[in-house]
């Protein structure tokens, strides 16, 4: 039986009543149960500065009521062994389109994960997040906008076991070659258990691979995908290829990031490197 169409408003007005936020894979991003303090970066583009400011105060309250980690700071005001970035990449207010909405705010963000110790990129998440579409207690829309995305982020480091007590790694990382804290990325940072093979283009190579981690980080995929290919180019190593892989799933491109995470996993990595390769290929066949 069809309904009468006025029949449809009041469902419509109260799934409009609810802040929502898209994420595109709600699995784990990373394996975060040996992290014990993290800190938080934020940029944004210049349209997106206040909501920037709101998000940073938002995540930072949800980590430290969600996460179980020892210390929760914004990046380079204490010691953090996780760096988490978040980009704010788009925002606007009203929608697109031929309907819009002077009630709806949105807000685009990408997440990364960093190791703070080895600049080893983790994983990474875009998450969407969008008012509720109707003035509801004179509710700030961007407030609202970012409080879910904040809430989002919560969710998806839950799953990725930032709760509960901190375990001990089960070998610690060599000391940076670099200061992370100068800049995103600075160091050579190896997820090798021994230095990769010496040749003629290893210094350039691990340079263009730092390099493209810091793209990487500020959300500039398409310049660190390149640069990760360049250093492969130089001098194939599966560190560098693991990186493509992150850039691909970054993208959403999940068969190339699946094809390129099994690239590096061929490449006779360490132990500890192979480990971290199967992982993620494991956390790729939940996005397909």
């Amino acid at each position: 039986m069809r309904l009468p169409y006025g029949a449809l408003i009041p469902l419509v007005a109260v799934v409009a009543c609810h802040p929502s936020a898209s994420v595109q894979h709600t699995q784990p991003i990373a394996d975060l149960k040996t992290y014990h303090s993290v800190g938080l970066r934020i940029t944004a583009v210049p349209q997106a500065q206040g909501q920037a400011y709101y998000l940073e105060t938002a995540v930072l309250d949800r980590l430290h009521r969600t996460c179980g980690f020892e210390g929760v700071t914004r990046y380079g005001t204490g010691a953090a062994d996780l760096v988490l970035d978040l980009n704010v990449t788009a925002a606007g207010r009203g929608g697109s389109g031929w309907i819009t909405n002077a009630n709806l705010a949105t807000i685009d963000t990408l997440l990364v994960l960093s190791d703070a110790q080895t600049g080893d990129l983790l994983g990474s998440a875009r998450i969407h997040g969008q008012s509720s579409q109707m003035a509801i207690n004179n509710n700030n829309p961007e407030q609202q906008a970012v409080d879910v995305v904040a809430q989002t982020i919560g969710e998806m480091l839950t799953k990725s076991g930032c709760t509960g007590p901190r375990l001990a790694k089960a070998a610690p990382p060599p000391p940076p070659s670099g200061d992370f804290g100068s800049a995103p990325g600075s160091g050579a940072g190896s997820s090798t258990a021994t230095p990769p093979p010496a040749d003629d283009h290893r210094a350039e190579a691990d340079k263009l691979n730092d390099q493209g981690k810091d793209k990487f980080r500020t959300a500039d995929l398409n310049g660190a995908l390149a640069l990760f290919q360049q250093a492969n180019q130089l001098a194939p190593d599966a560190r560098y290829v693991l990186n493509e892989c992150l850039a691909y799933e970054a993208m959403e491109k999940w068969g190339d990031a699946m094809a390129t995470c099994k690239q590096a996993r061929s490449m006779n990595p360490s132990p500890d490197l192979a480990a971290k390769i199967d992982h993620r290929i494991d956390l790729l066949k939940n996005k397909q």
